[in-house]
């Protein structure tokens, strides 16, 4: 069966990909260009949403932390101003970036970076040049690397670009880094999102584990809401009768294949999708067909 993974991250180089990882490679994968051709090339997983995620809010924190106390404010506001501006430039090239290598490579789909941190006017512009250009079908945002809830109001313009212009976001759910707890990707914190915007198409990913509970209780409710078993297939506790029941709890049409890769391997866990004594029509589902409609993939 052919799959779309919907959740792949990919990096500009090495070091950003094992930095993104805590510093050392989680699963053997570096988070490159390169480790994706030779998987798309053994045919199985046929197309690929490339995340893109920035640690904006991580890299400003380190630059300021750098800046000597005795600073005039006039001297810091400059500095401010001069960091912003760089911070804006490292997204909109990660962002350029990525799109290009997906349009050279019809089989990757990008997913650019929004980010809720970076001045609201500059990213309304990022996000429409990369829709004029590229025509890109989804967004992804982070709330964990960003330190904001999706409940914050810094998140309301994105939540509002991808409604009216018909694109995905996709988002962080669950625990991350240092977040053990899962607090700010909790399903709650999206819950304002969906409800002021009910024409929003929104993925919580990793079905928000440990909240599982919480991301059901959400989905009976949001028919927009959609999440995907990246990560947790072989990362988490959750057992084949587990998955079973949160799916189709969820609903087979709203849930879709993803690896994380990588933080995960992808054919293993297509193996591990595969082998759930799912019905074949909710396995095509969830292992393509939701994904295909829901980025108007072809």
């Amino acid at each position: 069966m052919k799959l779309i993974d919907s959740h792949f991250h990919i990096y500009k180089s090495e070091q950003a990909g094992i930095m993104a990882q805590g510093g050392q490679s989680f699963m053997g994968f570096k988070g490159v260009f390169e480790e994706a051709l030779p998987i798309l090339d053994r045919g199985r997983i046929r197309k690929i949403m490339a995340l893109a995620v920035l640690p904006v809010f991580s890299m400003r924190n380190a630059a300021m932390i750098k800046w000597s106390a005795d600073l005039s404010f006039a001297e810091k506001r400059n500095l401010h101003l001069e960091l912003e501006e760089k911070l804006q430039k490292r997204l909109s090239s990660y962002n350029e970036w990525l799109c290009r290598i997906s349009r050279e490579d019809g089989r990757i789909e990008p997913a650019i970076i929004a980010d809720a941190t970076i001045d609201r006017d500059y990213m309304a512009e990022e996000i429409q040049s990369r829709i004029d250009e590229f025509q890109i079908k989804a967004l992804k945002i982070h709330p964990a690397v960003s330190g904001l809830s999706p409940a914050a109001e810094g998140y309301r313009h994105i939540f509002e670009i991808a409604s009216d212009r018909n694109l995905t976001v996709i988002s962080h759910g669950g625990f991350a880094g240092e977040d053990l707890e899962g607090k700010l990707c909790s399903p709650e914190n999206f819950k304002k999102a969906l409800t002021d915007f009910p024409n929003l198409k929104l993925v919580i990913a990793h079905l928000a584990f440990p909240h599982v509970d919480a991301l059901l209780e959400l989905s009976r409710k949001f028919s927009g809401l959609y999440t995907d078993v990246s990560f947790v297939l072989r990362n988490s506790p959750l057992s084949d009768d587990d998955l079973c029941r949160i799916i189709r709890d969820f609903d087979p049409e709203r849930v879709l294949f993803g690896s994380d890769a990588p933080w995960s391997d992808p054919e293993k866990d297509a193996d591990r999708l595969l082998s759930l004594a799912l019905s074949e029509k909710e396995l095509e589902m969830v292992a393509w067909k939701n994904a295909a409609e829901l980025f108007r993939l072809e």
